[in-house]
């Protein structure tokens, strides 16, 4: 067999099931390899969309999402998909082709030197220029994206390796190995740890992303909750991980988090944070929260370079999520089975903290109930959100948004009932994500319904995808967030520069309904409730795609909401603007 038809090889024995791409001239041979190989290839249409839709898949099943694209501006166009990727840990496996390398190096039509590009946002970014590598390579590329911290990995092979048989025997890698310093692992760790949780009085649990990743953790999590029920948040990246129904379950914390979680993060004396980073949308000022010396932290995560990083902890723990919920369950059945009463006493201490953040969740949910949930025109993307889940509800759907205020509007009110089901752009926080990725979210959900929930600014930068959702009639259901503005953007210049608008009205909207009937997609316009429940019923009654254009109050903020740079003790609610 040639190069191409080695690296379709690959990826089936790897038991690829779909990949996704666009094709160009370096690329040909491998796309004459995918025809007479019979691969299942996803035509995006735009490489962009390839990179976001495999993160999709990537984010729902927890395997490799496979790229694939030509060389120069092809290649070029995957890079924020692969940046989105490295910052939110998703394990994608990106091939793009290069000019023949006689070529190489001679600025010859559309070169680019997509591994220096792209080395600071992947795992590691390959050029091939020994054929006798090739396999080796994409060997330990493969192995790479799942390896630790899951994460992007790129293998660019020029399109004359490609068109070459393959010799037989492939020359065999050095194995790899990271040379880092060593963290105590959970079971050197475990003791330290019950004790710190039986001095405090006031712990809180953050999960991050890294506890949706853990293929176990969510369970362990639970397991480990029954023993020693502590207020638990979530970041962003963390929804899904616990039930939001669950009695210890806070929402999230951070920028616009609850603000019980909020409450929790900035008065806890101990936090035992578990696959997270810190990011500054969590923690907005870690010189100040690290100055409160009453509180301690126990950071435990997968990632050595993650410990340490944004804030100083007293404890640090390098493990995968699940492992360490499962050496502490055991440490709690093994501290029960030696001094039930000791453990008995110490949850008495922490009860009337869970208690009193139970009781400012209660309030704040009969405060939105009361305020938000109205039927009334303009429509509020509360009351849409409530609408949208309610008919959702117990069929474990796949939410994906865009990024901006829908984005967090989402995370707030749509209930997510199983980890890897909430799909969004955390780290790079990246507009035109959400329609490209839930394309890759139906191709992995297996029958579970995608809900895809986006803005108007951010549709627009890949609203072309349309076309593959209908040439591949996705049954995903769009809900076009049309405020006519960046609603994030806007929020800012209303709070921190004098409500000076500029450049980010949206007033010249297109006709989003027309556009998805163009693409042979089922469309609606919504602007009141009478109008939200008869598309909530067309849609749920038409199999394939469907988008709603629903229009929005363009004043409506996002509350609670932290200040850039400030910490949850300094949380702005309606009537505290500016």
């Amino acid at each position: 067999m040639n190069g191409a038809e080695a690296v379709v090889n690959f990826l089936m024995q790897k038991g690829v099931d779909v990949a996704f791409g666009y094709p160009g001239g370096p690329v040909l041979v491998l796309y004459e390899a995918i025809y007479k190989l019979k691969f299942n290839h996803i035509l995006v249409r735009h490489e962009q969309g390839a990179a976001h839709a495999a993160e999709g898949y990537a984010k729902v099943t927890g395997r490799p999402g496979v790229i694939i694209a030509t060389s120069g501006p092809g290649a070029t166009n995957l890079v924020t998909g692969l940046a989105d990727a490295m910052l939110d840990s998703v394990p994608l496996f990106a091939i793009t082709g290069a000019v023949a390398r006689k070529d190489t190096g001679r600025d010859a039509f559309q070169e680019a030197d997509i591994t220096g590009i792209t080395e600071p946002i992947t795992k590691a970014s390959y050029l091939i220029m020994d054929e006798k590598k090739l396999l080796s390579i994409m060997e330990e590329a493969w192995q790479l994206t799942t390896e630790g911290r899951p994460g992007p990995v790129l293998i660019n092979i020029p399109k004359d390796i490609l068109a070459l048989e393959m010799p037989s025997e492939q020359t065999p890698l050095r194995p790899f190995r990271r040379v880092e310093p060593e963290l105590k692992k959970s079971k050197d760790s475990i003791a330290e740890v019950i004790s710190m949780l039986k001095a405090a009085k006031q712990p809180l649990l953050l999960i991050g992303g890294g506890c949706v990743i853990s293929p176990e953790a969510p369970a362990s999590l639970e397991a480990f909750l029954k023993q020693a029920p502590i207020p638990t948040a979530a970041t962003t990246m963390g929804i899904g991980t616990l039930k939001r129904d669950h009695p210890a379950c806070l929402g999230f914390a951070g920028m616009h988090g609850s603000l019980q979680a909020n409450e929790a993060l900035d008065q806890c004396d101990l936090l035992l944070a578990v696959g997270c980073r810190f990011s500054d949308r969590v923690v907005g000022n870690p010189k100040k929260y690290n100055s409160n010396t009453a509180r301690k932290i126990i950071h435990c995560d997968i990632d050595p370079s993650e410990i340490n990083k944004n804030v100083q902890v007293d404890l640090a723990i390098e493990d995968d999520a699940a492992h360490f919920f499962k050496a502490l369950s055991a440490a709690f059945r093994k501290a029960e089975e030696e001094d039930k009463a000791d453990l008995e006493e110490w949850l008495q201490v922490i009860r009337p903290w869970s208690d009193r953040l139970r009781e400012t969740k209660a309030k704040m949910q009969q405060v939105i109930t009361r305020d938000y949930f109205k039927p009334q025109v303009p429509l509020l993307p509360e009351y849409v959100l409530s609408e949208i889940a309610a008919r959702y509800k117990g069929r474990d759907p796949i939410v994906v948004t865009d990024v901006g205020q829908h984005q967090m509007f989402t995370a707030q009110y749509f209930p997510i009932e199983s980890p890897r089901s909430f799909l969004t752009s955390g780290g790079l926080g990246t507009m035109g994500f959400g329609l490209p990725a839930s394309v890759g979210a139906a191709f992995a959900a297996e029958g579970r319904p995608v809900v895809a929930i986006v803005g108007d600014g951010g549709v627009q930068m890949v609203i072309q995808e349309l076309g593959t959702i209908d040439a591949n009639r996705l049954p995903i259901h769009i809900f076009i967030f049309d405020n006519a503005t960046l609603g994030m953007v806007r929020q800012w210049q209303s709070l921190f520069f004098n409500e000076h608008y500029s450049q980010s009205e949206l007033n010249n909207n297109p006709d989003f309904v027309k556009i998805a009937e163009a693409y042979k997609i089922p469309a609606l316009n919504v602007e009141t409730p009478e109008d939200l429940t008869q598309a909530l019923d067309r849609m749920q009654a038409t199999e394939g795609p469907f988008l709603c254009r629903v229009f929005i109050r363009t004043e409506e903020n996002v509350y609670p909401m932290v200040p850039a740079g400030k910490n949850s003790d300094e949380v702005m609610m309606p009537g505290m603007d500016g």
